[in-house]
């Protein structure tokens, strides 16, 4: 059921990734075609923006999930054994504790910038930040799984 579940968030994280990454070309294309018609739109530029941030926040899930962040295992090579798993669960513990500072932030900060409008458009500016609670509950269950794969030595470092 947990590998099903698992499979089902990377498929939705794929196909949420690969919209926004559309979107955010749509957009920037669409921008720059009426630049060069000398018909500039006011919100092209704004809204790549965003859709840059939501891509971003999406991709660090995705990133999270497949262990592909950028590391430095200087100190990290150095350990070995159970030093070496005590201080991969350190780290995830960490990444954990700090995911669950913007879970408990991040729907403040959507709040306080509900009644914001963009510059360009009448949208809500908590546009740009719904992704912070979003991606700070995706780490906190990637960094808490990890941790748990590593007790039961499913995943050796």
């Amino acid at each position: 059921m947990t590998a099903r579940l698992g499979r089902l968030a990377g498929a939705l994280l794929a196909a949420a990734a690969a919209s926004l990454l559309v979107a955010l070309l749509a957009t920037v294309l669409v921008g720059v075609a009426a630049r060069a018609f000398a018909h500039p739109l006011a919100w092209s530029e704004e809204a790549a923006q965003h859709l840059l941030v939501w891509t971003g926040f999406v991709g660090l899930v995705i990133a999270a999930r497949h262990r592909s962040h950028i590391r430095i295992e200087a100190v990290l090579g150095l350990l070995a054994g159970r030093a070496r798993v005590a201080a991969e669960i350190g780290l995830h513990g960490l990444t954990a504790l700090f995911a669950l500072l913007l879970l408990r932030e991040g729907p403040a900060l959507v709040a306080r910038n509900w009644d914001v409008e963009w510059v360009s458009l009448p949208l809500p500016s908590a546009l740009l930040y719904i992704p912070v609670p979003l991606a700070a509950a995706a780490l906190v269950a990637v960094s808490l799984a990890e941790i748990a794969a590593l007790l039961r030595r499913e995943r050796v470092p």
